[in-house]
């Protein structure tokens, strides 16, 4: 089987010639602490020289517009000030730079009163979504530049209740909020949904990749499963019922706990969990999604604490966990988060090296 063809079974749930194997060492957060010349590899020679079942990203085919939104921005001295001014006001978000994680985060959201919430409203009203020519081609160039190695998907967005947990207003407010203003607040949700479905209905007919992710982030952590199947659940069916629709599969970006979610997910037109993230980390090994979500493949099975254990101990459990799932069937086996910069290049070799013995007869046995 090629790379390209060995990701697609596992992802249908067909069998597979040995364990698909991929992991995540492609952001600046673990490439700036690795040595040379791992550091300067771009993403598709270190996909070739692991000898990854590669899952690589795509530009969605279609631009943003917004006549009712400024939107100005300001850097300095490690922060990123966000101005946004609409016709009900203005709101003023701000993000801070990690240096360890190389990554941008919010430290200040910009809803933070109930008229705060009446005027995001124009940020999702008015965003006009229009299919770019020029991005069409570029994801037709991005799947022939990945070619054999594996699947390329596009982005689906964060369903509404997700996105103001995790951008717009945080997770502690926004259930606040729930209570104290419900009507406003269910009012934005829904005007935040509409947005999502007009932002696929641009973009799918036009979309080169046959997988589009909704990237949720689900951990109860920060939702119970009451509320996952009051909001996201629901969201989340319908733009799953819109992407099968156009032909295209469905992949849920979903990296937190599950464990008590699953049932639910498991209904869900969707064919994959991607960042399905085993203990300690997260709660689901692979025997959890074969016994309460069988009708998700899985891009995951392990977390990044396992892989600052020895290499024996790395392949151990990696064969452990999927004869307890009873087989790798629906399973490309990865980091599932971003790998830890102390795991480093040479030892995922390794590993990948044992995951080539990995086969359906060899767990078997």
């Amino acid at each position: 089987m090629t790379r390209s063809e060995r990701f697609e079974a596992a992802l249908r749930q067909d069998e597979v010639d040995r364990l698909p194997f991929w992991v995540k060492v492609f952001g600046a957060s673990y490439k700036m602490l690795q040595p040379e010349p791992w550091r300067s590899m771009d993403e598709l020679e270190l996909a070739d020289y692991l000898d990854l079942d590669h899952y690589a990203g795509g530009p969605a085919p279609v631009r943003c517009s917004n006549e009712r939104v400024t939107v100005r921005a300001q850097r300095r001295n490690g922060r990123r000030v966000t101005c946004y001014q609409t016709p009900d006001g203005a709101m003023t978000a701000a993000s801070g730079f990690d240096e360890g994680s190389h990554s941008w985060h919010p430290i200040e959201f910009p809803v933070k009163t109930r008229e705060d919430i009446l005027a995001a409203r124009h940020i999702f009203e008015g965003n006009e979504w229009t299919v770019d020519d020029e991005l069409v081609v570029r994801g037709r160039e991005r799947i022939e530049h990945v070619g054999d190695r594996g699947e390329v998907h596009t982005a689906a967005g964060i369903s509404p209740l997700m996105n103001l947990i995790q951008l717009y207003i945080g997770p502690d407010a926004t259930y606040y909020f729930l209570q104290d203003y419900p009507d406003e607040m269910e009012e934005l949700i829904g005007v935040m949904h509409e947005e999502r479905l007009r932002y696929l209905r641009t973009m799918l007919p036009a979309c080169p990749y046959h997988w589009v992710v909704s990237n949720e982030n689900t951990s109860t952590t920060l939702l119970s499963p009451a509320v996952f199947e009051r909001y996201p659940w629901r969201h989340l069916k319908d733009y799953g019922e819109l992407i099968v629709a156009h032909g295209k599969g469905h992949q849920l970006h979903q990296c937190g706990t599950l464990h008590d979610l699953l049932p639910k997910i498991n209904e869900l037109p969707a064919t994959v969990i991607e960042a399905y993230s085993a203990p300690p980390i997260g709660d689901t090994p692979l025997a959890e999604r074969t016994e309460h979500a069988p009708s998700m493949a899985v891009i995951g099975g392990t977390c990044a604490n396992t892989w600052l254990q020895p290499v024996e101990v790395i392949c151990e459990t990696m064969v452990r966990d999927l004869q307890a799932a009873g087989g790798m069937r629906g399973v490309v086996y990865t980091s599932a988060g971003v790998m830890p910069p102390g795991c480093p290049i040479e030892k995922i070799k390794e590993v990948r090296e044992f995951a080539r013995g990995v086969t359906p007869e060899t767990l078997r046995s």
